[in-house]
């Protein structure tokens, strides 16, 4: 999950049975949640969001981004479906870097920069866990 500065939680929502598929979540303040996109599986890498509110990881073979309003775009498709959980860093000038299995992939994105937050993931968590002021 991600946590960026205004306090908003974002991430995957395990369903209860095997045979459902997942889905991505925004929780809200009123301890509420918006539903976005669902996923074919479990496996995500660990996301980053940035100041726009969209966060970024890679799932089902595609680099994805699932933006502020929960719509679901792919910013990189691949032949190669392995589901192999890594990190998701997302740097300076919407570059993406992602790690899958031995393999470190770059991507140029449109994406803004990492949110500020206690968690939003920063560089992947490089950064330490999280911390509220």
């Amino acid at each position: 999950m991600t946590v960026d500065g205004l306090g908003t939680v974002r991430g995957l929502s395990l369903s209860v049975t095997p045979s459902s598929t997942s889905r991505f979540r925004r929780l809200t303040n009123s301890n509420g949640r918006v539903d976005g996109p669902h996923l074919a599986d479990r496996h995500i890498s660990h996301p980053a969001v940035d100041t726009n509110g969209t966060t970024v990881f890679w799932h089902d073979g595609k680099l994805v981004a699932v933006d502020s309003d929960m719509a679901l775009r792919e910013l990189f498709v691949s032949d190669d479906d392995r589901n192999v959980p890594g990190r998701t860093l997302l740097l300076g000038g919407g570059l993406v870097v992602q790690s899958l299995g031995s393999e470190i992939l770059a991507f140029r994105t449109d994406l803004a920069a990492l949110a500020d937050g206690p968690w939003p993931c920063g560089d992947a968590n490089l950064l330490g866990n999280p911390v509220l002021e």
